[in-house]
C-alpha cells in the first residue's frame, strides 16, 4: 500500500460518524506521524499504549472514560480473542479499565495494520 493511500484509508475510517474503536486509532494515527502514519502503527505494535505514545489513554481518568465509552466493543473483542486463542486476559491484580482499554486499542491497531496490508 502506499503512503498516500494509507493516508486516504485512515481519513476514511476517521471520519465515519459512528464512534468505534476503529475510528479512535485511525484518528490517532492520522495525528502522530502526518506524513507517515505507518510508522504510528510499528510503534503500537512495538511498544504498546504502556510506553505513552496514545496521548489520550495515558492516565487512567482517560483510560476509564474510554472503557466506558467503547464498553460493548471492548467485551467483544475480548470474547473473540480469549475464544480464538483459548487464553484468558490476566485481569486479576490490575486495573480492569486501564487494562482493557490498553488490550482494545492495540488489538484494533493490529487488526487495522492487517487490513490496510502494513505488513508488520
Amino acid at each position: 500500500m502506499t503512503k498516500n493511500t494509507l493516508i486516504t484509508s485512515l481519513q476514511t475510517i476517521a471520519s465515519k460518524e459512528e464512534q468505534t474503536i476503529e475510528k479512535y486509532v485511525a484518528e490517532k494515527a492520522l495525528g502522530y506521524c502526518e506524513k507517515h502514519p505507518e510508522n504510528f502503527f510499528s510503534d503500537i505494535l512495538t511498544y504498546g499504549c504502556a510506553s505513552g505514545m496514545v496521548s489520550g489513554l495515558v492516565y487512567y481518568a482517560d483510560t476509564h472514560t474510554f472503557f466506558d465509552t467503547y464498553y460493548e466493543e471492548i467485551e467483544a473483542l475480548r470474547m473473540e480473542y480469549e475464544s480464538s486463542t483459548g487464553c484468558q486476559i490476566n485481569l486479576q491484580d490490575v486495573d480492569l479499565k486501564n487494562t482493557l482499554a490498553w488490550f482494545a486499542f492495540e488489538q484494533i491497531a493490529y487488526n487495522l495494520a492487517h487490513k490496510l496490508e502494513l505488513g508488520l
